[in-house]
């Protein structure tokens, strides 16, 4: 059955209710279904009696205790309850834009961020950054300006790779500037890279040891390094990033660390990657709750600004990413109108054959590229080959990037995005080795010149999450926007047909109309 394990993961393996035992899986082979685990003699003598059983089930051994959270969320509630809750969790809560004007009419949203950063004295800040647009560069010159100024500032994220992401920018702007950065990041990959190319930030391998290590500059890590009640109130700034993506509860339980919270990310893009039911608001992500619209809300059914109020937060509003074409469909589809491309992004263009039967024949913007398929939920045979007859059209085709410069289209350059893994695997399977084949969720942050999103679903055939789920709007606002010059979307065209069960369907039915009416095939 599909998984989403993959060799060095650790697992563990059920055998009864009572017997399990934990391992490292070091092959997993899903064409053949055969793996192979690894465990110590000690483990495999007490959880197995010496020998492995026939019968077992590997699961995902994932499970991080969430005490620190638990316990922090706790102690912010009781300090609510007796009128001493801190100011950036009661700016975040009560939804205050710093006490200070927002972006001037002649300044860049960069230098709007960090004149309001350093005029914060106990607030929440919120920076938008849609695709392309530069979050994590501004993010790292108002980080930089700030640490100059002798502020204390911690970085938090979901994932590690985040953290270390805004880390390697803090470190790179600190360079230009003239100075190194310094401070120490909280667990993650010892190995990591980006230490080694900014030895001024030291790695601590448990978050116990951390207050003991840090003394200023920058500091690194996740929800259970900035809940621990040692640093409650010893950072001046804590910046969440990706905070469309961080649990409300955990950034709350976070914010009490600092004086002022800056919370960046895009509430248009992947949302928390697992979410409980919860009453009300308490199941939002952080930058949900902050850009909830009050009016367009209902009871349990929250509306979100699309784009961050003028008086509340920052808009990054012009992407150096993709072509104006591809800019112009999430513009308009995502952000109001309000999402431009930069001038030199128009320079992007593929040079496409002039053949009778070319598959594309566009140079630049999205192209639907339909199909009719029947049975198909989570694969399509019909579209994984449809997928990489596009592939073999494009690549090596004369590609002009927006410096001007040109250069053939290598494998490198295309992105293969299907919302399944199943389709994954079979795209995998059909595509040269090497190939970026991945699903929507590992592809938030990068970018190529050509995109090819597989829908893979045929019309009526959308399974137990339906169509919530392949025509998501955040999802595919992901997709296409990783594209710098070319998006390329295959799927059933009968979809349009659908008729729609609901006020929600119904815009997912209108999104999809507006892909094919981008550019429709034969």
């Amino acid at each position: 059955q599909e998984c989403k394990l993959a060799a060095g993961d650790k697992s563990k393996v059920m055998f009864t209710h009572n017997l399990q035992a934990k391992f490292t899986l070091v092959e997993l082979d899903a064409s053949t279904g055969s793996l192979r685990l690894k465990i110590g003699k000690k483990g495999l003598n007490e959880k197995c009696a010496g020998a492995f059983p026939q019968q077992g089930s590997l699961l995902p051994d994932e499970h991080v205790p969430a005490t620190p959270i638990q316990t922090a969320l706790t102690e912010v509630v009781a300090g609510h309850l007796s009128g001493n809750l801190r100011s950036s969790v009661a700016a975040l809560l009560n939804r205050v834009p710093p006490a200070t004007p927002l972006q001037h009419h002649d300044e860049s949203p960069p230098e709007a961020a960090i004149r309001i950063a350093h005029l914060m004295n106990g607030g929440c800040l919120v920076i938008q950054g849609p695709p392309g647009t530069g979050k994590t560069f501004t993010a790292s010159q108002v980080i930089t300006s700030l640490l100059t100024s002798g502020n204390k500032i911690g970085i938090a994220s979901n994932s590690h790779k985040a953290v270390m992401n805004l880390l390697a920018a803090c470190g790179d702007v600190a360079k230009v500037g003239g100075f190194q950065l310094h401070g120490i990041k909280v667990g993650g990959e010892a190995n990591d890279p980006v230490l080694g190319s900014h030895p001024g930030v030291q790695y601590v391998p448990d978050a116990g040891q951390a207050q003991q290590v840090y003394a200023n500059g920058v500091i690194g890590g996740t929800a259970w390094l900035f809940t621990r009640p040692e640093w409650e109130g010893a950072l001046d700034f804590l910046f969440i990033d990706e905070a469309g993506q961080v649990a409300l509860a955990n950034a709350i339980a976070m914010a009490r660390c600092a004086k002022n919270l800056v919370l960046l990310g895009d509430q248009m893009q992947l949302e928390q990657p697992v979410q409980g039911s919860h009453p009300g608001d308490a199941g939002l992500s952080a930058l949900q709750y902050a850009l909830k619209n009050l009016e367009a809300s209902r009871p349990d059914s929250p509306v979100m600004h699309p784009v961050v109020p003028p008086d509340y937060g920052l808009f990054l509003g012009e992407s150096r990413r993709m072509h104006p074409a591809v800019c112009r469909f999430i513009s308009e589809s995502m952000y109001e109108g309000r999402l431009s491309s930069h001038p030199d992004c128009a320079r992007q263009k593929i040079v496409v054959s002039s053949g009778a039967n070319s598959l594309i024949t566009k140079e630049s913007g999205i192209v639907f590229s339909g199909i009719e398929h029947d049975g198909n939920i989570q694969q399509s045979d019909e579209e994984v080959d449809r997928v990489t007859a596009i592939f073999r059209e494009l690549h090596n085709r004369l590609y002009t990037a927006k410096d001007g410069l040109t250069r053939l289209l290598a494998l490198d350059d295309f992105l293969f995005i299907a919302p399944y893994n199943a389709q994954v695997r079979a795209l995998q399977a059909a595509l040269p080795p090497g190939a970026r084949v991945g699903s929507v969720d590992k592809f938030q942050g990068q970018e190529a010149p050509v995109c090819i999103l597989s829908l893979c679903s045929s019309y009526g055939e959308y399974g137990s999450r339906g169509l919530a789920f392949i025509l998501d709007r955040n999802r595919v606002n992901v997709a296409i926007s990783r594209a710098q010059c070319l998006a390329v979307v295959v799927a059933d065209p009968r979809i349009a047909g659908t008729a729609p069960g609901s006020l929600d369907d119904m815009m997912l039915i209108n999104l999809f109309c507006k892909l094919t009416n981008s550019s429709t095939l034969k």
